[in-house]
């Protein structure tokens, strides 16, 4: 692997394995706020401010409307609990607005120039209470659902290490390098704290927020992914 330029990492067998069992559930639920009142341009910037590389509907772009309908779908049929595909990702590819490739998709890609919100795509967005949501407020929806599933994964054994976790999502995604990769974020807020914003979501009819198992087991005991290494005084 590392011959061919690659950065390995041994996960189990499972529906879609790690990177990709994280990522969805957060642009999944990028495109279901979008729906519900969000503007293309604050969560992408909601999220541009957490320190990702790019924004959820930027994403969905480069990686292409079709292709992401796909893995949603695909990954919606294993986790039907907590993954709904946003219906205007149907409406998209049905309009031929496939992102990038095609020139248009959330925003309008023209050579040489930065893209643009395309008026096109902002017209399938619903009205709803994602609307009055500040842009810290879809940050943090966001990025719960990226901590739950990644505490989820460790929970399944589809890796072995929190490291495995934070590691993969900071080399595969982008995920925000200097907060150190979901799981260690997830450290730095303590798991007490994160879980009480998941079961207040959840308690408002956001069940998909839920949180896991594991989650819950460290918030009741204090316990962090990483243990803590204390600097021996000079």
């Amino acid at each position: 692997m590392r011959q061919i330029g690659k950065l390995p990492v041994i996960v189990k067998d499972s529906p879609g394995f790690l990177v990709n069992r994280i990522l969805m559930p957060y642009l999944v639920e990028a495109g279901n706020l979008f729906e519900t009142g969000a503007s293309i341009t604050d969560l992408d910037e909601a999220m541009l401010d957490f320190g990702m590389p790019m924004g959820p509907m930027c994403l969905l772009d480069e990686v292409g409307i079709d292709v992401a309908s796909h893995v949603a779908k695909t990954l919606a049929a294993h986790y039907a609990d907590r993954l709904v595909v946003p219906g205007a990702l149907g409406k998209m590819i049905q309009a031929g607005m496939l992102g990038r490739k095609t020139g248009r998709g959330f925003y309008l890609h023209k050579k040489g120039k930065s893209p643009q919100p395309n008026p096109e795509a902002a017209a399938l967005a619903g009205t709803g209470p994602a609307s009055a949501l500040s842009r810290k407020e879809l940050e943090e929806r966001m990025v719960l659902l990226m901590v739950n599933e990644a505490a989820r994964c460790l929970e399944e054994k589809v890796v072995a290490d929190p490291a495995d976790v934070d590691f993969a999502m900071i080399m595969g995604t982008g995920f925000a390098p200097f907060r150190g990769g979901p799981l260690r974020y997830a450290d730095t807020i303590g798991a007490a704290a994160l879980v009480a914003r998941m079961d207040r979501l959840a308690a408002n009819g956001s069940t998909h927020f839920a949180p896991c198992a594991l989650l819950c087991a460290m918030a009741a005991s204090g316990k962090k992914f990483y243990a803590e290494h204390l600097i021996p005084p000079e």
